[in-house]
């Protein structure tokens, strides 16, 4: 596994991290956004989820090309 897979990976977690903070706890939004409720927690999971698989899908097809 080369470093650029290692990073893909790792910023993918941290974001997936974030995104379900922000759909679970909107004291952590923007003001503009925080007129809007909190997400399920199963929306929230999905939602990082969503992120997380796609991330790793990068990683995935950065290790295919750099072949």
């Amino acid at each position: 596994m080369n470093a650029a897979r290692v990073l893909i990976t790792i910023v993918g977690l941290v974001t997936a991290v974030v995104t379900f903070c922000l759909l679970r706890f909107p004291h952590a939004r923007r003001p503009q956004f925080r007129q809007y409720g909190a997400f399920s927690l199963a929306t929230s999971l999905l939602g990082a989820a969503v992120v997380l698989a796609f991330c790793l899908l990068l990683a995935y097809l950065q290790g295919i090309w750099s072949r």
